[in-house]
């Protein structure tokens, strides 16, 4: 019930732009390549400017967005033409910002934006009326997480700090925003 809260999600649909939020590289951006493979989006961008603290430790500044492209077309084999890169938001706000802009440079009317489960919520919160007011439609994808079962996330460490994160976030976005 705490954690079922938190997803709220559409079904998927055929759409051009599949956006690909910044963190969980590994789970999102595999998501959005089998719904390439599958036909339901044509374009992959992947979004998120923050470097991983173990990046850093490695002198490394591979950003969120730059990872999850390397998952896409490394791991997965995607075509790199069907992959770009917004590596400038840190954010989820910061995110809708940038792909509104995106999706109004490049006339954009619908997208599909591709998360975590239990970020569905906050994203469609922050991201739905604002695109709509702007005309365009998002629709809201979750993706289950490759650390723990969102069914029982109680049961293990990665879950329960999720879920309180999330919590944490939707109040600060509600306060906030």
């Amino acid at each position: 019930m705490i954690g079922n809260f938190l997803i709220e999600q559409d079904p998927v649909e055929q759409v051009e732009h599949g956006f690909v939020l910044g963190g969980q590289a590994y789970d999102r951006s595999k998501e959005a390549g089998r719904l390439f493979e599958e036909g339901y989006i044509n374009q992959i961008i992947c979004v998120g400017g923050n470097v991983s603290g173990t990046f850093k430790v490695l002198k490394l500044k591979y950003t969120e967005s730059e990872v999850a492209r390397m998952h896409l077309c490394k791991n997965l084999r995607i075509p790199k033409s069907k992959v770009k890169v917004l590596p400038e938001s840190t954010s989820t706000k910061e995110e809708s910002e940038l792909i509104l802009k995106y999706c109004l440079n490049n006339n954009i009317s619908k997208v599909v934006v591709i998360t975590s489960k239990f970020h569905t919520k906050r994203v469609a919160n922050v991201f739905k009326n604002y695109f709509k007011e702007n005309g365009v439609e998002v629709l809201v994808h979750g993706v289950s997480s490759s650390d723990y079962e969102e069914e029982k996330w109680w049961e293990s460490e990665q879950g329960m700090l999720v879920v309180n994160n999330e919590y944490m976030k939707l109040l600060y976005y509600f306060v906030v925003y």
